[in-house]
């Protein structure tokens, strides 16, 4: 017998009661599998149900919502036996893309109750797990912006994006270890990636794999204004090979190190917008730290 433990956030993109105790109980009426449901009320509380779930016994446990629920559940869930299902019903879902997830809830729900499982990588920055990407500069601007509408529709991603433009200013300068080298950046934005989706499809790193125990990391400087306008434009059409200005390195592990002493820089994992009290951010990789139930 399985014991399956839903994890929702009511309040996640297109949420509006998508999920519902009785809809899993009807769902899975015919299974041999006990259905646990709970409900996050607050930033963090999806941690706190996802370890008590697996203190009870689950087989699995089940991030409704979008990237940064999935974040907050999955991160109990590493180097454990514990699998992780996803049902995206949040705004941008880029992990759930990256693994052909359906944005169905009934089609996710078919992929949890087939129960087939892959490893994926797991990155971890400062020691902190993120599944899909992270960023300092221009996109943590943008996800500042996002936040703060309080709204959470692709619409929103997009006036965020013109707010962050017309505020623009380059990152204080870093120094970035890896490979074996040293780089000194200035940039517009500074990208690392786990997985090939950001979400709605769009990506800066479609050659990105869960699964090579490698990260992907892009580097953007020395670009105007148009020039970025004109880069949002090549990334919505996927025509990524057209950016010219972008600097793409794949390593297992990065260092940066802020020159200056401005404390708070922002930072985005998964989508959830942190401040940094560290000048160094230490990012690598844990291959196959995770087991996700996915489409076979």
């Amino acid at each position: 017998m399985k014991h399956i433990h839903f994890i929702v956030n009511p309040i996640a993109g297109k949420a509006d009661g998508a999920v519902s105790e009785a809809m899993l109980l009807d769902f899975f009426a015919s299974d041999a599998s006990t259905i646990a449901f709970k409900e996050s009320k607050y930033p963090g509380h999806a941690t706190q149900l996802a370890k008590e779930a697996m203190e009870s016994g689950a087989d699995v446990v089940v991030a409704c919502g979008g990237d940064g629920t999935i974040n907050e559940v999955a991160s109990c869930l590493v180097h454990s036996k514990v699998k992780l299902g996803i049902v995206p019903i949040g705004s941008g879902n880029g992990l759930a893309e990256s693994l052909k997830i359906p944005r169905n809830v009934q089609k996710a729900l078919d992929v949890i109750q087939h129960q087939s499982s892959q490893k994926i990588d797991v990155a971890l920055v400062n020691g902190k797990p993120f599944f899909s990407n992270m960023g300092i500069g221009f996109d943590a601007k943008v996800i500042s912006h996002y936040n703060a509408s309080g709204h959470r529709r692709m619409w929103s991603y997009f006036k965020a994006f013109l707010k962050s433009l017309r505020s623009f200013s380059k990152e204080s300068t870093m120094r970035v270890q890896m490979n074996g080298k040293s780089i000194k950046t200035q940039p517009f934005m500074f990208f690392v990636s786990n997985s090939k989706i950001m979400g709605y499809d769009i990506s800066l790193t479609r050659m990105a794999s869960l699964q090579d125990g490698l990260l992907d990391v892009v580097i953007i400087d020395n670009v105007c204004k148009t020039q970025i306008l004109f880069m949002g434009l090549l990334v919505v059409l996927r025509l990524n090979r057209f950016l010219k200005k972008m600097q793409y390195y794949k390593t297992k592990e990065l260092k940066i190190a802020f020159e200056d002493r401005k404390p708070g820089h922002l930072m985005q994992t998964d989508g959830e917008l942190h401040k940094l009290v560290e000048r160094e951010v230490h990012v690598k990789i844990a291959q196959g730290a995770l087991n996700v139930l996915c489409p076979a």
